[in-house]
């Protein structure tokens, strides 16, 4: 099948690899352009292109994928079927139904729920204890097309958006070749979305992280792991913005946002119910440290209350 294949995000790597090897016909990549990046605004490629690159597939790059122009490249490929990965823009219908067989797209959350931009994070901030893939073929709504095929993922207590997004990522392309060849065999089923169970999960915002301690323990905890590596958890010391990057439930109790212990061992807050031992944190301006090491150079003292 001659493919076309939409995707900006590292998430989207595994499955591009997939394809290749699997000696599919990629007849081009589309993805974002290069952008400045960094504090030295550094041009830097997007993971895809990186992939692309390397393996001399036709590249193409617009801040529009809907322009009239770029659909009329698209549609001199002459593709059977697109695969979207983490692109970052909605195609229109008349770029979703160029291809003879539409677009289909790998979407890390068991839809209906999690529909939207960021299902990883909000997942795990949620508190949820199992999240999967689904291999859906678009419509002209957000991820509520129908269904091909699905597979569940257990989020582990440990895990990050960062590591659960890896594994994902893994797994789903595995589930893109499962999809191919029901396509290629015509043994795809499509299953149509309820959308009365349909959850949402918008874009990050860098406000999403603040910290309010007067929620529990777990929740909190769950916010930090969700928002890791970005925007990260955070809370204010000294008007100086304080990330926090790894913590760990206690039962403690105290007043929300109160220093329980601070000494070369531990940092424990107070929290509305239990109490979070951070484990690593970054101040603002500074590099990323554990706590014991936070703590020889930035004395706290146990009482001393954060922002709620």
């Amino acid at each position: 099948m001659k493919i076309i294949f939409f995707g900006s995000d590292s998430f989207g790597l595994p499955s591009l690899e997939a394809l290749i090897k699997s000696k599919e016909d990629l007849v081009a990549v589309i993805t974002a352009p290069d952008r400045p990046k960094g504090r030295g605004l550094r041009i830097e490629q997007t993971p895809i292109k990186e992939k692309a690159t390397f393996y001399n597939l036709p590249i193409f790059q617009t801040k529009n994928i809907n322009e009239p122009c770029f659909r009329e490249i698209l549609s001199s490929l002459n593709a059977d079927i697109g695969v979207l990965i983490a692109f970052g823009s909605i195609l229109k219908r008349e770029i979703i139904y160029l291809p003879k067989m539409g677009v289909i797209n790998l979407h890390p959350s068991l839809l209906p729920k999690y529909r939207g931009s960021a299902p990883i994070p909000w997942a795990i901030i949620k508190g949820e204890k199992e999240t999967g893939n689904s291999i859906i073929k678009i419509d002209e709504g957000v991820d509520s097309g129908p269904i091909i095929l699905q597979e569940r993922i257990e989020i582990k207590p440990e895990d990050t958006a960062r590591s659960l997004s890896e594994r994902m990522a893994e797994e789903g392309a595995s589930l893109l070749l499962k999809a191919f060849s029901l396509f290629k065999e015509k043994r795809a089923e499509l299953r149509t979305q309820n959308d009365a169970e349909a959850t949402f999960a918008p874009k990050l915002k860098k406000s999403d992280g603040l910290i309010n301690w007067k929620r529990e323990a777990v929740e909190i905890h769950n916010l930090v792991r969700g928002l890791a590596p970005w925007p990260s958890a955070y809370t204010y010391l000294e008007d100086k913005c304080l990330k926090i990057w790894e913590s760990e439930i206690k039962q403690e109790g105290g007043k929300p946002g109160e220093i329980l212990e601070a000494n070369k061992d531990q940092l424990l807050i107070a929290c509305g119910k239990g109490s979070l031992l951070i484990k690593s944190l970054q101040r603002e301006g500074k590099r990323r440290m554990a706590a014991n090491e936070f703590l020889r150079g930035h004395p706290l003292k146990k009482n001393f209350e954060f922002r709620i």
